[in-house]
Parts: C-alpha cells; sequence; structure tokens
C-alpha cells in the first residue's frame, strides 16, 4: 500500500540510525518508531479514504431501443442485418400484409363509391332545382290566368264563366301544390348532397387512413439513428409484439453530452464529502493498455442523485420487512468528463474506477496546515488508482488472478 511506503519514514530513519550508531535492530530499539508509523499510517488512512471517496462500480451508460412487430405476423422481409447503421424512417422488416391490404382496397372502394353518389347527388340537387323552376313558372301562369278571370268577373263581362274561374282555381291550387314538391324534393337532394354524403364520404376515408395505418404497421421502420444489435428474426417465424422478446435491438447514437458521462456508485458514508463540482479521475477498463495513456482521464461530478434505489417501495399485499432491505444501496453519482476531446475514448456500456479528490473544506479547517495536509494526501490516491489501473490490466489479460498459461 502506497500509505504503508510513505509513512513508513520514522521507522526508516530509526533504522539508518541504528545501523550508522552500530546498534543491533531489535523490536525493542525500534518500538516507538513502529508506533510512530502505526499512527501516521492511521491518519493518513482515515484521512486519504474520508476525503477521497472511490468508487469500482462506475460505468459508461447507454440505452437501447427494443424492436417489436407493431401487427404481429409471418416475417417476410427482413431488410438489416446485425451492425447495420439506421435512420428514422428506414425499413427494419415485414410481415405478411394480404388482409391489410385488401382492407385498403375495399376502403378504396367504399370512397369511390360514396364519391360517385355524392356526384349523382349534385346532379339531383340541379334536376330538382330545374323542376321547382318550371313549377314556379307555372303558378306563375296560374296565377296570371286566375287574375283575368276575376277581372272579367270584376267587369261583369259576358265573356265571364264560373266553370272558368273555379277551374283557373284549382289549377293554381295544383301548381302550387306542385311547387310546395319541388320545394321539397330540393331540400332533400341539398340535405344528402351537403350533409348525408359528405359525411358518409369523411367515413370512409377515415376508415380508409386507418386501413392504410394498419397496412403501414406491417412493415417496421426505424425511430432513432443508431446501429442494429441482436437480430433474432428469420423469414418466415412469427414476429411477437411484446417488448420482452423483441426482433431486434438498436443502440442510439448518443449525444456529445450522453458520450463524456459517467454513471458510479459510492458508499452512503461518503454523501457528506460528494459535492457537485468536485474534481474526479475516471479509468475504465476498456482503456487499459501497456503505456497507459488516455487509462485515466479527469472528470467531474455534475449530479448526484438524492434518492437510494434500495429503499424504493412498491405497493403489495403485504407490509414491509426492513430485513429484506438489509443490502445498503449506494449514493448514484454522475460525471461527465472535463475534456470533449475525450468523450470518443469511452467504450458504452464499459467498468470503471472512479476516484474523487476533494478540495471543498469548509468552517475552521479551510484555509489551515490540516486541509492543506489532506489537500496534498491526493497524489496518494492519484498514485494508487494508476497502480491500481496497472493491476487490472495485468489481470485482465490474464496474468494475475486466475489466468491460464
Amino acid at each position: 500500500m502506497i500509505e504503508l511506503l510513505v509513512t513508513s519514514f520514522p521507522f526508516v530513519l530509526r533504522v539508518i540510525y541504528l545501523k550508522w550508531r552500530g546498534i543491533p535492530v531489535t523490536l525493542y530499539n525500534v518500538h516507538r518508531a513502529l508506533f510512530m508509523w502505526f499512527v501516521l499510517a492511521l491518519i493518513v488512512f482515515f484521512a486519504v479514504f474520508y476525503y477521497y471517496p472511490k468508487s469500482y462500480t462506475g460505468l459508461v451508460p447507454f440505452r437501447t431501443v427494443p424492436v417489436v412487430a407493431e401487427n404481429g405476423g409471418t416475417v417476410t422481409d427482413i431488410y438489416v442485418k446485425g451492425g447495420d447503421r439506421v435512420e428514422p424512417g428506414d425499413p427494419l422488416f415485414a410481415v405478411e400484409n394480404s388482409s391489410e391490404e385488401a382492407a385498403v382496397k375495399f376502403a378504396m372502394r367504399k370512397v369511390e363509391e360514396i364519391e360517385s353518389a355524392k356526384l349523382a347527388a349534385e346532379l339531383q340537387v340541379e334536376t330538382a332545382q330545374a323542376v321547382l323552376d318550371a313549377a314556379i313558372t307555372s303558378r306563375e301562369q296560374a296565377e296570371l290566368s286566375l287574375m283575368d278571370h276575376r277581372a272579367l268577373q270584376a267587369k261583369n263581362s259576358a265573356a265571364f264563366q264560373v266553370s272558368q274561374l273555379e277551374r283557373a282555381q284549382a289549377t293554381l291550387d295544383t301548381r302550387s301544390a306542385e311547387v310546395e314538391a319541388a320545394e321539397t324534393q330540393l331540400g332533400v337532394a341539398q340535405v344528402q348532397a351537403t350533409a348525408v354524403l359528405p359525411a358518409q364520404l369523411a367515413s370512409a376515408r377515415a376508415s380508409l387512413e386507418q386501413a392504410r395505418v394498419e397496412l403501414s404497421k406491417t412493415l417496421t421502420l426505424s425511430s432513432v439513428d443508431g446501429v442494429v444489435e441482436q437480430v433474432t428474426l428469420n423469414v418466415g417465424s412469427r414476429a411477437a409484439q411484446a417488448a420482452m422478446s423483441p426482433a431486434m435491438l438498436i443502440v442510439p447514437d448518443r449525444k456529445d453530452v450522453e458520450r463524456g458521462r459517467i454513471v458510479a456508485g459510492f458508499s452512503q458514508v461518503s454523501h457528506t464529502e460528494l459535492y457537485e463540482g468536485m474534481a474526479a479521475e475516471v479509468a475504465c477498463e476498456s482503456n487499459f493498455n501497456i503505456s497507459m495513456r488516455n487509462t485515466v482521464l479527469p472528470a467531474r461530478i455534475v449530479r448526484i442523485q438524492e434518492s437510494i434505489s434500495s429503499g424504493q417501495l412498491a405497493p403489495s399485499g403485504r407490509l414491509i420487512e426492513p430485513s429484506e432491505k438489509a443490502k445498503r444501496g449506494q449514493i448514484v453519482v454522475h460525471l461527465d468528463l472535463v475534456h470533449p476531446e475525450h468523450r470518443d475514448l469511452l467504450v458504452p456500456g464499459s467498468g470503471c474506477i472512479v476516484q474523487s479528490y476533494t478540495t471543498n473544506f469548509e468552517g475552521d479547517m479551510e484555509g489551515t496546515i490540516v486541509a492543506h495536509g489532506i489537500q496534498a494526501m491526493g497524489i496518494i490516491k492519484a498514485v494508487g488508482l494508476r497502480v491500481k489501473a496497472w493491476f487490472g490490466l495485468t489481470s485482465g489479460i490474464g496474468l494475475i488472478d486466475g489466468g491460464h498459461a
């Protein structure tokens, strides 16, 4: 341990002094130095581990989009394979669609039928209007004829005949009835052409649109930019509609901020020392290399999750049993890389070691020698992080920790 090496100087100096004086190095002669070593090591261990929280559970998060069929059916075409890049609107796969196509054709015929009926109804309106105009003209002629007979009656003309007057009145009544019938027929035709059939046409067009939507659901399209993975379909197999059994996965392209984001879990005891803006370093396993170049990357804490997930409760039919929550959850911390050019170095899903460095001392300790001393101890954790990265490299290639020759 680096802490032990740093705090061993009293013991080393005592041994050098005894050697120089020619005094035998015995436990009695070095017991005070050993005690001082123990005290210093205890102080350094406590200060370093308390003020510089570390997490071994860091990871580079990424999302996946499960792809399922909108309409279940037999797969007829697959347009992508694992590793292909897709954009929104790109076809992924298609299922059998004969029934949906038949529904679209039926809906189209229905729309055409109602459009034809609407055109016929408009012609009927014109015909009814012509009949009404003719009936009005006939009524006007009957009114003129009746007026002539009444004029003769008023003059006591010899040409006046009561039967002709009665006949003219009957004719006028008939023509008025014909006008009312023509007006009624025109009204019926207008309602049919302007209200009933347009409503039926709108309904038919909506049915057509719904049929086209159902047909479009037989072709599954990408909704995001990303890379296709885990294609489980074959032509002839059944496409499931359940998200638990997706046909494939799409790993969406991450935004610039997301590409530099790391999430880590810290001990609950570290909550008092963690704060937004805190400096940190991140060493992800996928970046370990023999030269240690770009292995340890500077980062900064941008958000600390308020809630601890292990304490969440869900409605159930039984009372809570605290012992079931005995496993303590972690403080979830979100970090961003300091330098944007490092974002491309992070491999999505990679596990990381996160080392934080405190510079936030408040109250009486701020600006004191103790505070500066604790800050100086950060070099111990920085060196320790790089040592752990080196041992992680040797473990990862199988040299230690169960490696095989």
